[in-house]
């Protein structure tokens, strides 16, 4: 079955922030009462396309060949199981009978696979999204869970549809290449490659979970990761990431060998409504919110 209601924010992730199944989504300037099924969600958003030379050249010289070799390996595997089995078919096609259902098959992989990746990596994540928001953070210390915590947070990170968008814009822009074909393949590269430097550098980066018992409300957004030094306009020179995951929780890992910029201690309501802000620009289209008055606050 083609699973072309593909979603790049991940529903459960939004769960804490609904009501008996409904959260309110700010959208165009309108605040709405919805499901987590029908947000962050676009038709065949993940769907492979068929790719040129050029295409697969183009992937090659911006990422397989410019990283480490560990990441080169998972890169080039990656490649193949991604699109092997069309490009398969496409230099086969002479000798393959049956056309007709191989095509469909071969469809079904076009419109899934991304995708499914992306619900391989949300399970792995499931269990240490439940020790964050029990508030066990334990898992930073091991490094097989350190892993998996890190390569989500990259992969949520580079899947979104505002990343999409203004990535292939700017290099269009800029270098006068077009990624649209190759940009879901990419950005699954691109991920690991954020994760892995993460990763070497988990030692001097402090990761806390910022308690909020102030009277606001963290709300979130489809683009629910982000780091706080960055613009959107300039490539940022520092990584400090941002993740809520409740309405009364967040995450924040902090720039290398620095004290984080928050913590639950001091946390006010006047900082709590700046990390809303920050939400709300590096948002794409929606903002989400446990109650109306959350997302008002953030409109005034």
């Amino acid at each position: 079955m083609k699973k072309r209601r593909q979603h790049h924010v991940w529903q459960r992730y939004l769960k804490p922030w609904t009501v008996d199944d409904q959260l309110y989504c700010l959208r165009d300037g309108a605040i709405f009462v919805t499901g987590t099924n029908s947000v962050g969600v676009d038709r065949d958003f993940y769907k492979l396309h068929k790719l040129t030379d050029d295409d697969l050249a183009l992937i090659k010289m911006l990422v397989i060949d410019a990283g480490h070799p560990l990441a080169k390996r998972h890169h080039e595997d990656l490649l193949v199981h991604l699109v092997g089995p069309a490009r398969f078919v496409e230099q086969n096609r002479h000798q393959l009978g049956n056309l007709e259902k191989i095509e469909e098959l071969l469809d079904i992989h076009q419109t899934n696979a991304l995708e499914d990746y992306h619900a391989m990596t949300e399970n792995r994540f499931l269990p240490i999204l439940d020790m964050i928001l029990a508030g066990d953070l334990s898992f930073y210390e091991h490094a097989e869970q350190c892993i998996t915590f890190l390569h989500f947070v990259c992969m949520q990170t580079m899947r979104t549809k505002g990343v999409k968008e203004r990535t292939i814009d700017r290099v269009k822009f800029h270098d006068q290449k077009d990624l649209t074909r190759i940009w879901g393949i990419m950005s699954l590269m691109f991920a690991f490659n954020i994760a892995m430097s993460l990763f070497r550098e988990r030692k001097q980066r402090k990761l806390v979970l910022l308690d909020n018992s102030t009277d606001t409300q963290f709300i979130t957004g489809d683009q629910p990761i982000m780091n706080l030094r960055g613009d959107g306009l300039r490539p940022p020179t520092e990584l400090c990431f941002y993740y809520p995951v409740s309405p009364r929780s967040a995450l924040l890992l902090a720039e290398a060998n620095k004290q984080p910029a928050f913590s639950s201690a001091s946390l006010t309501a006047a900082q709590v409504g700046e990390l809303n802000q920050e939400m709300r620009r590096a948002c794409h289209s929606q903002l989400f919110g446990q109650t109306r008055d959350s997302l008002l606050l953030v409109t005034g």
